[in-house]
């Protein structure tokens, strides 16, 4: 009776710690894609303060994208080495490509409107790959930025149709998300009995 009672208290204990840990993975990634469609404006008006921006934006994604590949590196049993330089040459060839950008800026080759939108297409694609290694919601959020970047090359004002994308996204995510530990506790129920 005591062992029921103490497992029955270990998976409450593990459904919290997953809700908590989604909480917080849900609100950091919810915050970097608010960050990356604000450098678009950022980019129009300030140009010159959008380089710093841009840079400090690509490495808020760089953490939160190394922070997931550590939390799931047991799950997914990878090397700490492998992982390490892995994210390492992924963040910085992604560093090195909006530099390559800003290069093209500077060399009159891109107007200001257009690099925004470049920058944040490459962050992008560079979210949407490493999420595809390490954790899905992380690529979800590299499909939102590429959403709401190629949604900001055709609509000028596109807040709006942004934040619908924002909340029909973070919906879907809760709900799938339930389903998925919905169904992990009815795995683990069935093999407990």
């Amino acid at each position: 009776m005591d062992q029921a009672r103490t497992e029955k208290n270990d998976t409450n204990s593990e459904k919290e710690t997953r809700k908590y840990k989604l909480g917080v993975e849900a609100m950091a990634l919810f915050t970097a894609f608010i960050l990356s469609v604000i450098g678009i404006g950022i980019t129009d008006f300030y140009p010159m303060a959008s380089y710093r921006y841009w840079g400090a934006m690509t490495l808020i994604l760089a953490t939160i994208g190394i922070v997931l590949g550590w939390a799931h590196q047991k799950k997914l049993n990878l090397p700490v080495r492998e992982l390490f330089i892995t994210q390492m040459v992924h963040w910085g060839a992604t560093m090195a490509a909006i530099g390559g950008v800003f290069f093209l800026l500077k060399a009159g080759r891109l107007n200001y409107e257009n690099t925004g939108l470049v920058v944040l297409l490459i962050l992008a694609l560079a979210t949407f790959l490493d999420g595809y290694r390490f954790s899905w919601s992380f690529s979800v959020l590299g499909m939102m930025m590429f959403i709401s970047a190629v949604i900001g090359a055709y609509i000028e004002q596109y807040a709006w149709v942004v934040l619908i994308a924002i909340v029909c996204t973070a919906v879907a995510i809760i709900v799938l998300e339930k389903y998925r530990i919905a169904t992990m506790a009815q795995s683990s129920q069935r093999v407990s009995e």
